[in-house]
């Protein structure tokens, strides 16, 4: 230790504990964070979101738009040379569905037109909802590095010395 004092190794139940929970947490992060995306513009002009997601065949895109009711939105999907126009999932609503044919990259142009000489202001969330479970592969490769690591911890104080002293 840089302070001059002693310190035990570390031990590899402890190794294995610390990797698991370390999977577990990485892996709760990265499946709930989806950042939104801000849409706005200056007066008169349209407000205009560009992104790219690599889909698998039947992964779902989930398109939710929070703009002013009277605003005018398309939201296009390019696969190659295919274009396709989404509409909304009711009429009163702002959410955009898109099943993916193929696997492949997809391009996500979202346009939103104002209502009259004013301004766009609001925000859209992409969301990607995968048809296989690849994803959740981190869940048990998590649980299982820390469930080896409680085990081996168990071990080595099973087996650990017992100073005492005796009168």
């Amino acid at each position: 230790m840089a302070g001059g004092g002693t310190a035990e190794g570390m031990k590899v139940s402890d190794v294995f504990i610390l990797i698991g929970i370390s999977v577990l947490v990485a892996g709760f992060i990265i499946h709930s964070w989806v950042a939104p995306e801000v849409l706005e513009s200056e007066d008169g002009e349209s407000a205009v979101i560009e992104k790219s997601a690599l889909l698998l065949k039947n992964d779902k895109l989930v398109i939710n738009l929070d703009v002013e009711t009277g605003d005018t939105i398309y939201v296009t999907v390019n696969a190659g040379d295919e274009q396709y126009q989404l509409i909304p999932l009711s009429a009163d609503s702002s959410e955009y569905e898109f099943t993916a044919k193929e696997s492949g990259e997809y391009q996500i142009q979202i346009q939103v037109n104002p209502s009259s000489e004013g301004q766009v202001e609001g925000s859209a969330v992409i969301n990607v909802q995968r048809s296989l479970m690849f994803d959740f592969i981190v869940y048990p490769i998590g649980a299982l590095l820390l469930s080896f690591g409680l085990y081996k911890r168990k071990e080595e104080q099973s087996n650990a010395a017992i100073d005492a002293e005796l009168n």
